[in-house]
């Protein structure tokens, strides 16, 4: 099986939400476009995947970027990461 870039960011991005949510997630199992609230991360947990991406990816998310709809999910933080990525490529 082939893994696509958007697939690669995907599933590192939910390794390191996994990774934090391990202690405390209500649902430690979930899906890329499940809602990290109601999984049970807290703004806090956000806050360190939002730092645990940036170092993953070797990007700087701008802080126009910085909002509630780019951190809905591990598919939004995936889809932002390959905006980021593109932006900086260019």
């Amino acid at each position: 099986m082939v893994v696509t870039g958007a697939e690669s960011v995907t599933a590192r991005t939910m390794g390191l939400a996994q990774r934090i949510a391990a202690g405390d997630a209500r649902r430690p199992d979930f899906g890329a476009e499940d809602a990290l609230v109601d999984v049970g991360l807290s703004s806090l947990d956000l806050v360190n995947l939002m730092v645990a991406v940036e170092a993953e990816f070797d990007i700087l998310i701008p802080p126009t970027l910085l909002n509630p709809k780019n951190f809905h999910s591990i598919g939004a933080i995936a889809r932002m990461v390959e905006s980021v990525r593109a932006g900086q490529a260019a």
